[in-house]
C-alpha cells in the first residue's frame, strides 16, 4: 500500500463533506447534529467494541500514557509562557490549540488506514484518558490568562467535572476495560450490533470534519495559525516520539501513538474558546489551518516511518 493510499482517501471524504455542504446537500444546521451522532453514538460504539476485544495488556500501557501527559502538560505550559504578550483571549487559545488532538475525527481513520483495525483497541484507550487531559488542560490555560479567574473556578471546575464523567468516549471506554478485565465475552447480537454503528464513525467524522470547513475563518489570522499548525502536528508529536522511544516504546506501538497525536487541532477547541471568553476566530483559524496542513505533515510522518 502506498502513503498516498494511506492518506488521500482520508482526504478525500473530507473534501467530499465540503463540497456537499458547498451545494447544500450538507447544510449548516444539519452538521452539529451529524457530528453529535458520531460523538455520542458511533464512536463509542466503535470504542467499546475495541476495546473488548483487545487484550488488556495490549490496550493499557501505563507508561506510554505517563509519557503523552508528561508532553502535554509540557507543550501546553510552554506555548502559554512563551505567549505571555498575547491578548488573554488569545493566549490560551493559541495554548490550546498547540495540543488538544482530533484524535476522534481524524487520528482513528488515519491509523486504522495505516495499520488495520487491530490498533483501535489500544487507540481507543488513549483517546480515552487524553480526552480527560486535554479537558482539564483547556480549563487552565482558557481561564488563567484572565484578571478575575478565581471568580470563575468553582464554577467552570464543575463544569468540566460535570462533562468528563458525562463524556460518551470516557464512558465508552471505561466500559470496554470494564468488559475485557472480567473477561465477559460479547454475545453475538452485542457485537454485530456495535460493529454495524460503529462502522458509520469513520466516514461520517471526516465527512462532518469537510462540512466544517470554511477558510474565510483564516482572514487575519493566517500567520498565528500556521505557527501554532507547525507546533501542533510536527513539535508536538515529536516531543510524544522521543519520550515514547525514550521509555523504550518502538515500532507500532509507539508509531500509532506519534500518528493520532500529530492530527490536526480538535474542532472542539473553537467551541470551548467562544465558551471561556478566548478568542473564537483564532480557534477557529487553527483548527482550518492545522486540517488543512495535516495531509502534509500525516505524508512526512508516515515517510518517516517508512509505511
Amino acid at each position: 500500500m502506498s502513503l498516498l493510499d494511506i492518506v488521500l482517501p482520508v482526504f478525500l471524504v473530507i473534501a467530499l463533506g465540503y463540497l456537499l455542504r458547498i451545494v447544500g446537500l450538507l447544510r449548516a444546521d444539519v452538521t452539529p447534529t451529524l457530528s453529535r451522532l458520531v460523538f455520542y453514538v458511533a464512536a463509542p460504539a466503535l470504542i467499546v467494541r475495541s476495546i473488548a476485544r483487545t487484550p488488556l495488556r495490549e490496550s493499557l500501557d501505563v507508561a506510554s500514557l505517563s509519557v503523552l501527559a508528561g508532553v502535554t502538560v509540557l507543550m501546553a505550559s510552554a506555548v502559554y509562557l512563551a505567549c505571555w504578550r498575547l491578548r488573554p483571549q488569545r493566549r490560551g487559545v493559541v495554548a490550546q490549540g498547540a495540543h488538544r488532538s482530533n484524535m476522534v475525527f481524524m487520528g482513528l481513520p488515519v491509523v486504522a488506514y495505516a495499520y488495520g483495525d487491530e490498533v483501535l483497541g489500544p487507540v481507543s484507550v488513549t483517546i480515552g484518558f487524553m480526552v480527560m487531559l486535554y479537558n482539564f488542560a483547556a480549563v487552565l490555560v482558557l481561564t488563567l490568562p484572565h484578571a478575575e479567574t478565581s471568580s470563575l473556578s468553582r464554577t467552570v471546575w464543575l463544569a468540566t467535572a460535570r462533562r468528563l464523567l458525562l463524556n460518551p468516549l470516557i464512558l465508552a471506554c471505561a466500559g470496554g476495560v470494564l468488559v475485557r478485565a472480567v473477561d465477559l465475552p460479547l454475545p453475538l447480537l452485542a457485537d454485530r450490533s456495535l460493529q454495524l454503528v460503529g462502522q458509520i464513525a469513520m466516514p461520517l467524522a471526516l465527512l462532518t470534519v469537510g462540512a466544517d470547513l470554511d477558510f474565510r475563518r483564516l482572514r487575519g489570522d493566517l500567520g498565528p495559525a500556521a505557527m501554532v499548525s507547525v507546533l501542533k502536528l510536527i513539535l508536538y508529536p515529536s516531543l510524544v516520539l522521543v519520550g515514547l522511544r525514550w521509555i523504550g516504546v518502538q515500532g507500532t506501538a509507539a508509531e500509532i501513538l506519534v500518528l493520532v497525536m500529530a492530527s490536526p487541532t480538535a474542532v472542539v477547541s473553537f467551541i470551548m474558546a467562544k465558551e471561556m471568553r478566548g478568542d473564537a476566530d483564532l480557534a477557529g483559524a487553527i483548527v482550518i489551518g492545522t486540517t488543512a496542513f495535516s495531509l502534509l505533515t500525516y505524508l512526512g510522518w508516515l515517510v518517516l516511518f517508512r509505511i
